[in-house]
């Protein structure tokens, strides 16, 4: 993780890499992207009696807020890239987008409807500081236990198979290579005063998997075996909810 991460997708170059690259058709992040936008269309509508306020911290180009269009009574983006909230315009994100300091995002509360609130392909890449943040971001929208949910992925597991490319050194840990555990997100949830009520994976393998001749067999395991193998997954999404 960059020591400056809050200023990585100020560039414009960067945001339309991110953006047309990094989520191509057929890329591990638009597979995964997709397995997620299908469980949260069952989950949703199903954890709330009514469709929620979304506010997706560090929303970026608006890609959960896409995910949820329809399920929701509006979305909320908080980002403090100007090219990125500029970019979820281009692609039509729903809702609004608002841009931000560092540290002074602040949800707009809607009184009488439940909160959802969404953090996605943020923790990993974060440091403890920027973590902490992105929850007390959390606790204003989730006041009390009655409030509504917050998610929060991690889409470095260390429990996964990922974690033995680690260990048997076919990469570089010291330059991209970042983890987290499940004791790690139970212990930055406690700390903040959410309890963690639930989990979710997605994918399995590593990103090599999901190319040529073993994706097929890769996506069939995942439909199969990823919810009852969340724990293992190697991008995992946590529900949490205020104690």
């Amino acid at each position: 993780m960059a020591a400056d991460y809050t200023e990585v997708f100020q560039d414009l170059s960067t945001v339309e890499k991110y953006a047309e690259y990094t989520y191509a058709p057929g890329t591990f992040s638009s597979i995964v992207g997709s397995r997620q936008t299908g469980w949260l269309r069952g989950f949703v509508p199903t954890a709330f009696a009514v469709p929620p306020v979304h506010h997706d911290f560090a929303c970026g180009t608006g890609r959960v807020a896409r995910m949820l269009c329809g399920l929701v009574e509006v979305s909320h983006g908080y980002d403090t890239s100007e090219a990125m909230l500029a970019k979820g315009v281009e692609v039509g994100t729903p809702g609004h987008a608002h841009l931000v300091r560092p540290g002074r995002a602040v949800p707009e509360a809607v009184p009488g409807r439940p909160a959802l609130v969404t953090a996605f392909r943020f923790a990993l890449n974060a440091d403890g500081f920027l973590r902490d943040q992105m929850m007390e971001f959390a606790s204003l929208a989730l006041p009390d236990a009655d409030a509504g949910l917050l998610m929060v992925e991690n889409h470095g597991n260390a429990a996964s198979l990922r974690h033995l490319r680690k260990t048997f050194g076919r990469v570089d840990a010291s330059t991209w290579f970042r983890e987290l555990s499940h004791g790690q997100m139970r212990a930055l949830f406690d700390r903040h005063g959410f309890e963690l009520v639930g989990m979710q994976g997605f994918t399995l393998f590593t990103q090599g998997c999901y190319r040529g001749p073993w994706a097929w067999a890769s996506k069939c395991a995942d439909a199969a075996l990823a919810s009852a193998m969340s724990k293992r997954c190697t991008d995992v999404v946590y529900i949490a909810r205020r104690r």
